[in-house]
């Protein structure tokens, strides 16, 4: 594994004690006077997520899953960075690191505080990532590029790499299928899907199908006690009047639980402070119409495997080997080696 693995424990190492460490707690509140949206609890989420995902275990799977270089190279793979929730892009920046490329890496003016510093005690740690990324909005004289952004910016940055090997991040959303024999605590873990980050991010869940004839009642009742604290933020709560105002003023039919609108529609994208949900009667049917969406589609929750293998609870703790878009990231960056 050579270096990949000393640079993934260095990333590991730089973390820990970050919920007791002044520094990491002074940059944690730099981060959320920055972006609002970014609560302490939301970043302690993301920061403990990434504790989890770079276990020894989950690092030496990762790696051995793969042929990776013995040493960097003189490539250079442009990453222009998502900045919606926070550390939300650096999973392609360390891809392009542990492939050995030298990172032309562009991050988003909501979400650059936290990365920076991390990556600078990582580096405290293991040079390679001081050594292998400069931050910088010049994409000239590139070999590779990854790009995240909305559905328009997406046809600039094809035209801009249309000459060398680019993965191009679109907007995507993510749905959950419940049974109706979900627990309390299944209820409480999709609530994580809904509510964590605000809604923010493309594994937040702005779909859900029901069976029909569901009762929301229980449904309700579970996320009042444990999730209608998310209307105590000033940006979600105005979002979620926003949108309150809009349907009343054109009498759409809804339904509000006080902290968040369920609206029947068979769109997969819903506002933040918003869930769309659909009701099935046939399982089966509903797999091929998931199966025909998949293209937009970032993942899918569900206690019922014949729909997804991930349960609900799971879509904000990706694993390293969980690439968006359902594309292998690590493999793509290793062909584009070869190009």
């Amino acid at each position: 594994m050579g270096f990949q693995k000393t640079a993934l424990v260095a990333l590991r190492e730089s973390l820990n004690g970050f919920s007791t460490n002044e520094e990491w707690l002074s940059h944690i509140y730099k981060a959320q006077i920055q972006n609002q949206w970014f609560e302490e609890k939301q970043i302690h989420l993301a920061l403990n997520n990434w504790l989890e995902a770079l276990s020894d275990t989950n690092i030496n799977q990762w790696l051995s899953a793969y042929e990776l270089p013995s040493e960097v190279h003189n490539l250079r793979l442009g990453v222009i960075m998502a900045g919606n929730i926070p550390l939300v892009g650096l999973h392609d920046l360390i891809i392009g690191v542990l492939t050995g490329y030298k990172l032309v890496a562009k991050m988003s003016t909501d979400d650059e505080v936290l990365p920076k510093f991390w990556l600078k005690k990582a580096s405290e740690i293991d040079p390679i990532w001081n050594n292998q990324i400069e931050y910088s909005d010049n994409f000239k004289n590139l070999d590779a590029a990854i790009a995240t952004g909305s559905n328009n910016s997406s046809r600039y940055f094809e035209y801009y790499f249309r000459n060398i090997p680019h993965i191009l991040r679109k907007n995507r959303n993510s749905v959950a299928v419940l049974t109706g024999t979900e627990s309390e605590d299944e209820l409480i873990a999709f609530g994580h899907d809904v509510f964590d980050f605000y809604g923010l991010g493309c594994r937040n869940v702005t779909k859900v199908y029901l069976p029909a004839g569901y009762a929301f009642k229980t449904l309700f009742d579970v996320w009042e006690k444990h999730h209608a604290e998310v209307a105590f933020h000033n940006k979600y709560v105005n979002n979620y009047n926003y949108h309150k105002a809009l349907l009343l003023m054109n009498l759409d039919p809804h339904i509000d639980a006080g902290y968040i609108l369920m609206k029947e529609r068979s769109e997969l994208y819903s506002p933040v402070g918003m869930l769309n949900y659909e009701f099935y009667s046939n399982i089966d049917h509903l797999v091929d119409v998931i199966e025909s969406m998949q293209e937009n589609i970032q993942c899918v929750v569900s206690i019922d495997q014949r729909i997804s293998d991930l349960t609900l609870g799971q879509s904000q703790c990706p694993k390293l080997n969980d690439y968006a878009d359902g594309i292998d990231t690590m493999q793509w960056a290793l062909n584009s080696i070869k190009i």
